[in-house]
């Protein structure tokens, strides 16, 4: 196998992407529940909205992970895969905004790893190293 060096920086950072919201949507879920406590911060008032939004993001990190995969295979579902995890992490800031939270830095700097991630997955050397399924016959 001879993993471009775009697709393989594509694919771990991705994994440290997923990870990194993993591990974040796993402590506001521990929030919200109530398992856990911060700083006396109580997220069980959290509205449903946000609730759903956190699960949300850890579906979506999982996916991100699963097509990270995918992606260091050299695969076509991977491929897909990290197209769709990139447009998800973008929908997901779109989300939050549109729930009433505050247009930050961080909502930028997230909606710009995402396209620049997007804009990496189409570059040559990565769409011209993804293997093709074969066809059946």
């Amino acid at each position: 196998m001879n993993r471009s060096l775009s697709i393989t920086l594509v694919a771990l950072a991705q994994v440290g992407m997923a990870t990194l919201s993993l591990i974040s949507g796993t402590i506001l879920l521990l929030l919200m529940v109530g398992w856990l406590e911060v700083f006396s911060a109580d997220l069980t008032n959290l509205s449903t909205y946000f609730k759903g939004l956190v699960i949300f993001g850890l579906t979506v990190s999982l996916w991100g992970m699963v097509s990270a995969y995918g992606l260091w295979q050299m695969q076509q579902w991977g491929w897909i895969g990290s197209l769709v995890f990139q447009a998800l992490c973008i929908f997901n800031n779109i989300l939050i905004l549109l729930g009433g939270r505050p247009l930050t830095v961080g909502v930028y700097f997230s909606a710009g790893i995402s396209s620049a991630f997007l804009f990496a997955l189409f570059l040559p050397s990565v769409r011209l190293s993804i293997q093709r399924p074969s066809a059946e016959i």
